[in-house]
């Protein structure tokens, strides 16, 4: 009975972990999506003739 009680005290453990992890991983790409979301709104600032590729690396360096 014990054995059985560790095992599912160790399960419990494993599972509150993985839910922990999880959302973290959530709250990382809420975070990622609204940065992306930030980053579209800037270049769609930009005009054509003034966007290159140098512009744009600069863009993201500073974010």
């Amino acid at each position: 009975m014990r054995r059985a009680a560790h095992q599912g005290d160790s399960l419990e453990l494993l599972v509150s972990d993985l839910i922990f992890k999880l959302g973290k991983a959530n709250q990382q790409i809420h975070s990622l999506s609204q940065r992306v979301h930030q980053l579209e709104l800037l270049l769609n600032q930009q005009t054509p003739e003034h966007l290159s590729s140098t512009k744009t690396y600069d863009l993201l360096e500073k974010h």
